[in-house]
């Protein structure tokens, strides 16, 4: 039986997770409700995607029993909210990153899923790719040994400020930082033992770029970088280990392929029946598929990004704000 999907919200992710779930047969996902704070503009988009039901109201569309579980893909000072929302009315829900500004409202967020015994994840993509899945096999397997260095990069070239006056951003650092401080908790598991962070801040309190110096338990160190000043780019990462290496395409966290000890491996990025907008948002498809298999088990967190998982990253990020001088709530004193 197909599992039933509700979209919160009609911007360009929320098109990319659309166009993606459309590549999935129809019998194991149906999306069934979009809701927006304008009628018009859902009608519009369940135009696009053929979808049968359309909300201005957040309230009811959280009460339409038809949904079993929402998409969350609105500006980011609005998931907290939505999230809770959406799983007291007993809907399970896959939000987008960043869940939130602060580590007290991602546990915030996981107590509810956990009390209502709901299925929630952070929408971290990454983690539910083929190659994510074989990149942590390989480092089970201590194929490259011991990981020892760390090191990833999410550059792209864009007047972030300029972006900042029309849309409402959460940083560059939860932005696209995100990506590379989940890498290395990937890697290592556990809690570094040393944070060390610079950055630069815009006057509206927003981080426009960073460079993010981990240490761990045993002397493993990862060094991560985001900026929105680079041009050109390719943004790989690579994972060194006593043994050997792994080394990840381009678009790290969504990649292609990726070069293991036992040679390249691929996989496959589809194309949806809408453009997308973001590089290889064809593989949101996995995501979708691994929500649906939990939901279908009835496992409330996903095994390769737990709550745990989650809140380590945002414990990082916190962490690493707080060094750069990041302003909360953006703008105020």
């Amino acid at each position: 039986m197909a599992l039933k999907w509700g979209i919160c919200s009609t911007g360009k992710i929320c098109s990319d997770f659309c166009s993606a779930l459309k590549t999935l047969p129809s019998e194991k996902h149906q999306i069934v409700a979009v809701v927006s704070r304008s009628q018009e503009t859902a009608e519009k988009f369940a135009t696009t995607f053929d979808i049968s039901k359309t909300y201005s109201s957040y309230e009811k569309f959280a009460a339409d029993p038809d949904i079993e579980v929402v998409y969350i893909g609105s500006s980011h000072t609005e998931h907290v909210r939505l999230s809770i929302l959406m799983l007291k009315a007993g809907k399970h829900v896959l939000c987008e990153k960043p869940l939130s500004d602060t580590l007290e409202d991602v546990k915030l967020v996981h107590k509810v899923a956990e009390e209502k015994q709901l299925f929630f994840m952070e929408a971290v993509w990454s983690r539910c790719f083929p190659l994510y899945h074989r990149i942590k096999e390989e480092i089970t397997s201590k194929s490259i040994g011991a990981p020892q260095m760390v090191s990833a990069r999410f550059f792209v070239s864009f007047d972030y400020i300029e972006r900042l006056k029309t849309q409402i951003r959460a940083g560059f650092l939860l932005d696209a930082g995100i990506y590379t401080v989940q890498l290395a908790c990937l890697v290592y598991g556990e809690e570094p033992v040393s944070i060390k962070a610079v950055g630069e801040i815009a006057e509206t309190g927003h981080d426009i770029d960073g460079c993010i110096i981990l240490s761990y338990s045993k002397g493993q160190k990862a060094c991560l970088m985001y900026s929105s000043k680079v041009k050109g780019a390719t943004n790989c990462a690579s994972i060194h280990g006593t043994n050997g290496s792994i080394e990840i395409d381009d678009h790290f966290w969504c990649p292609k392929e990726v070069k293991l000890p036992t040679g390249k491996e691929t996989n496959e990025i589809p194309i949806g029946p809408v453009p997308f907008y973001y590089p290889n948002s064809g593989g949101l498809c996995y995501e979708a598929e691994e929500v649906r298999k939990c939901i279908k088990s009835g496992i409330t967190e996903y095994a390769n990004y737990t709550h745990k998982d989650s809140e380590m990253v945002h414990k990082i990020a916190e962490e690493v704000a707080k060094q750069i001088g990041r302003k909360l709530p953006y703008g105020k004193d």
